[in-house]
């Protein structure tokens, strides 16, 4: 019996990993029974004495499921020839070195064309698949993960996640609302949300929240411009002497000439 390849790349065949356990024998079986063209006998009764002359176990009914599962996959075609069923491996020009040998069973070309279905006509073998080519700069063809910008700020919603407000929406508020402190009044959103969660906001209809709530302090603050700059705290002692003070000058008696 000829020396057979069996290429290290099946193990990795889509199709032949999609064989059982025995399948997988049966196939193994015939890469080493079948002629120096890839062509045997496909009576199932037949084959199962070839390919298992020391097993009993095997028999013909499983040995034609088998084949027709090759079949489909593509791994192997069944066709008639001289009033015989003969089998042939699609993939045997690509996977052995042909020798100028005669075919000692007739080829799928010479099949009775009238008794050949058209679901078991010879399949041209597919080409393998050429390993793809190793880079030398493999860290820059990947892709850089994004860093995900953290939140400025996070408002509570109605489906317990939150939402989170960026920097950039930040910007876009104090642009809008120039008279608001915008990281005060989203802590107080949070702090509201927190306190009253039967009516906090949906995905959707936070951001609408978020500017009503602006605009209306907004307006609030807008008729009082602040005299101070939100830079320059204000010193709360100076505010009590201040206060004393004006208390004093109020209870000072009105003297008269």
């Amino acid at each position: 019996m000829p020396n057979r390849i069996l290429k290290e790349s099946i193990l990795t065949d889509k199709k032949f990993n999609m064989l059982s356990l025995l399948e997988e024998s049966i196939y193994h079986r015939l890469l080493v029974s079948v002629d120096d063209y890839g062509v045997l006998y496909a009576d199932p009764t037949l084959l199962s004495h070839i390919l298992f002359p020391r097993k009993t176990d095997i028999d013909g009914e499983t040995i034609r499921k088998s084949l027709k599962h090759m079949e489909k996959l593509g791994l192997l075609c069944i066709y008639m020839a001289n009033e015989e069923e003969y089998l042939k491996i699609c993939s045997w020009e690509n996977d052995q070195r042909l020798r100028n040998t005669r075919h000692k069973y007739p080829t799928p070309e010479q099949a009775d064309n009238t008794k050949l279905d058209e679901s078991v006509k010879v399949q041209p073998a597919e080409e393998p698949e050429k390993p793809a080519e190793k880079t030398v700069v493999i860290a820059e063809k990947r892709s850089k993960p994004e860093v995900k910008e953290l939140p400025v700020a996070e408002i509570p919603l109605n489906d317990n996640s939150v939402y989170g407000v960026t920097r950039e929406e930040v910007e876009e508020y104090t642009t809008l609302y120039p008279a608001v402190d915008i990281l005060q009044e989203l802590r107080n959103m949070r702090g509201w949300s927190l306190s009253n969660p039967q009516k906090r906001k949906t995905r959707s209809g936070v951001k609408k929240f978020i500017n009503s709530w602006l605009a209306r302090a907004q307006n609030e603050d807008g008729s009082n411009p602040r005299s101070v700059p939100k830079s320059i705290p204000i010193n709360p002692f100076l505010s009590i002497l201040k206060e004393e003070a004006n208390e004093d000058r109020q209870a000072e008696p009105a003297f008269s000439l």
